[in-house]
């Protein structure tokens, strides 16, 4: 009998109320109330007053509840909030927070019946716009201020930083910000003033399918990769290099030589009047007079046709030059990807026998000072710094 009872009890509409219950809103929102009970039975906690935990009154309801409520206000007697809860399956907190977010005026005690109320209408749009804003503001604060948000934006769109190495320069000027995943987050959601797109290799993750290596003819006297120092390999010590071009655009005039060094990621700069094995040769020899090329080990070239003189280029070095593999730029990776760097601010189709030594200067500077994830945070300048300290 008790069981019988309780099973009975456990079916009434919300709030307690009769199941004669004459409103279309009350058997709408029963429905609903049972769906969400079949669909979430572990979650069902048992209260005096069984509502399903995060059965929210949607904005169709909302208009309904509306719909009844003005019509009492402006025809019938006025209306209880407990009541009027009742009526309509709520329970009566639900429906007084309900009220209070849509109501269009101030509650006045009435005159005629002592210990009543007169209450105002019950406007849904106003209630559905107070939720919005609640929702809104779910969640932890934002770790990011419009502080931050400016200085980063300025770093990665006007200096042509990344994400990365953007923190750790606002990092280093004391500001306390969120790490790298946090700032990606943001952009994804657009949260920032750097949009997705605007952040150097953010969009790009596709496979280039290009042909396969394969071993190179090999000239007599050139020293392939498998001939290159074990410590080279291992970048285990400074002084192994990597040495590449960048040609100016079509009908321009010269380009870049470019060396990397495989530990420190050190990146010398040198532009060449023209591509050509005697200005590559040329362009070497002022790099050492600079001072660059102090201690090198050995270097390593593909098989452009500017490098097909090892023996002038070891005159220079003091050490062999290796090559790669025909068509695996990627066995020289470190330089390609300084090279993808350079084209963050002379893209493809820069003319470079229009700039001057001296902005070429500026450049290697820059990228020398750029905060590298596989030094641990730290620049190739200061590494290469704490490499010869230690040394």
């Amino acid at each position: 009998m008790r069981k019988a009872k309780e099973k009975k009890r456990r079916n009434r509409p919300h709030g307690g109320g009769a199941p004669d219950c004459k409103s279309a809103l009350s058997s709408a929102i029963m429905r609903s109330s049972k769906q969400l009970q079949k669909q979430r039975k572990d979650t069902v906690r048992k209260y005096n007053i069984h509502k399903v935990p995060g059965a929210h009154l949607t904005f169709d309801q909302r208009e309904r509840l509306a719909a009844d409520w003005n019509r009492l206000v402006r025809r019938g007697p006025m209306p209880t909030l407990r009541g009027f809860a009742k009526s309509h399956g709520l329970a009566a907190a639900t429906w007084k927070r309900e009220f209070d977010r849509g109501k269009t005026g101030k509650a006045a005690k009435s005159l005629k019946r002592p210990g009543r109320w007169i209450y105002c209408e019950y406007d849904p749009g106003k209630a559905q716009d107070a939720v919005n804003a609640g929702a809104a503001n779910k969640g932890a604060p934002m770790k990011v201020t419009n502080l931050m948000a400016a200085t980063f934006a300025k770093l990665v769109k006007e200096e042509k930083r990344s994400p990365f190495d953007a923190v750790h320069i606002m990092r280093s000027r004391s500001m306390k910000t969120p790490c790298v995943r946090t700032w990606y987050y943001h952009i994804a959601h657009g949260d920032l003033p750097v949009k997705y797109g605007e952040t150097p290799y953010h969009p790009s993750k596709r496979r280039r399918n290009g042909p396969k290596p394969h071993p190179a003819k090999t000239v007599p006297g050139r020293l392939q990769m498998k001939d290159r120092p074990e410590e080279a390999n291992k970048r285990s010590e400074p002084g192994h290099l990597e040495m590449d071009t960048i040609v100016s655009r079509i009908g321009g005039a010269g380009g870049l030589l470019v060396l990397i060094d495989r530990c420190t990621r050190e990146y010398f700069i040198e532009r060449l009047d023209s591509i050509s094995q005697e200005a590559v040769t040329k362009a070497l020899k002022r790099m050492k007079r600079r001072g660059k090329l102090k201690g090198v080990k050995s270097v390593t070239a593909d098989n452009g046709c500017e490098f097909l003189d090892p023996k002038a280029m070891k005159a220079v070095f003091g050490c062999n030059v290796y090559y790669t593999r025909a068509y695996a730029s990627w066995e020289k990776g470190s330089v390609e990807n300084c090279n993808r760097i350079v084209r963050r601010w002379y893209p493809k189709g820069t003319d470079f026998g229009l700039c001057s030594r001296a902005d070429i200067r500026r450049l290697e500077t820059v990228i020398n000072s750029i905060h590298r994830l596989s030094l641990g945070g730290m620049s190739a300048h200061d590494f290469a710094e704490t490499k010869r300290r230690t040394a």
